[in-house]
């Protein structure tokens, strides 16, 4: 690295920052000096650079929405830091309820201003939080979005199911249980596209879609919206079942299985409705024991907390960037005889 400095007329720091990708340097000079690294064919000893690594306090933000995947991410980033046992990493976390956005962003800022050194984000869509991690990347700290994305920003990275993928195997599944027929509905978290999750709607959409093209018989005859809401989910789904004495399928793309559930169970239609959904939290799996739920789409919550922290952490220590801006977890058909 001296000898480059040495070449390129600079400062130590500066080739220093060239190398690990670090605002602070002028495009012409990144240049001169990126070109002198390429013919020196550099590349920093990755053993010396975590012992170095090790003495520093790296400051993540964990930004999270109120909703029923919030423990479970939490654990997730637990099982991450303990990945990283010989490093002092403080994970300071925020929760904003569902449609918070204005929050978020304020909480994104506040990390900007905190010099975090990456923020693990659940992004609400909307454009006030994308103006924020705007201004998070500006400041050349990295955002790993989980659990959902939030497209037209410059987050680094997304961890997440393929929630376009999902809402077709969805489709598939209620469609040929179905027989091609019937009346269904869902229950989505919120229908509108701003201050809601970006993955939920595309689930919702990509859903839709697929039902209308593959099975034109099969009727949606309501799309209800929760706002992730306990008691709205299952007031809605109460007077769902009353409005809709021929429903034979439910999808879900959100929380508040729990919720449809007891609805279900009390209206005594538990038998006769398909239900999918989303998850394989304990609540999901007890009620696919009991026959209530017939599938889900289990998502690797653990893995879409702890994968954002190794990001962050590889860039920080190593100076690598994810190979590709979205990380997919598997989507796992989870019906009752895989929990026996």
């Amino acid at each position: 690295m001296k000898e480059i400095a040495e070449r390129a007329g600079v400062h130590q720091a500066t080739v220093d920052k060239v190398v690990h990708n670090r605002v602070g340097v002028s495009d012409e000079v990144r240049a001169k000096v990126q070109a002198i690294i390429d013919e020196l064919g550099y590349k920093p000893n990755p053993t010396g650079r975590v012992l170095q690594r090790q003495g520093k306090k790296y400051r993540i933000y964990a930004i999270l929405v109120d909703v029923d995947a919030l423990p479970y991410l939490k654990n997730g980033i637990e099982q991450g830091l303990k990945e990283w046992a010989g490093f002092d990493i403080e994970v300071t976390h925020a929760v904003t309820g569902f449609q918070e956005a204005k929050r978020q962003s304020e909480y994104i800022d506040k990390a900007v201003l905190d010099k975090a050194d990456g923020i693990i984000l659940s992004p609400i869509n909307a454009d006030c939080v994308r103006r924020a991690i705007d201004r998070a990347a500006d400041a050349g700290i990295p955002v790993i979005t989980t659990d959902s994305d939030i497209d037209g920003s410059r987050r680094t990275c997304c961890v997440s199911i393929d929630s376009a993928k999902a809402s077709r195997i969805a489709g598939r599944l209620i469609g040929q249980f179905l027989n091609g027929q019937g009346k269904i509905a869902i229950i989505s978290s919120a229908i509108e596209t701003e201050n809601n999750n970006y993955y939920v709607r595309m689930r919702e959409q990509g859903f839709t879609d697929f039902i209308r093209r593959e099975y034109p018989e099969i009727e949606i005859v309501s799309c209800i919206e929760s706002f992730e809401d306990p008691q709205i989910t299952y007031r809605k789904t109460t007077e769902l079942l009353k409005e809709q004495p021929e429903l034979r399928g439910l999808y879900i793309t959100c929380g508040g299985v729990a919720q449809v559930g007891r609805a279900l169970i009390e209206s005594g239609r538990a038998d006769s409705i398909r239900v999918l959904c989303y998850e394989d939290y304990p609540e999901i799996v007890e009620l696919i024991r009991q026959g209530v739920v017939d599938w889900t789409l289990g998502g690797e919550k653990a893995a879409q907390g702890s994968l954002p922290v190794k990001l962050i952490m590889d860039q920080l220590v190593f100076g690598r960037k994810p190979a590709t801006d979205r990380i997919f977890t598997d989507a796992r058909i989870l019906i009752k005889e895989c929990f026996e």
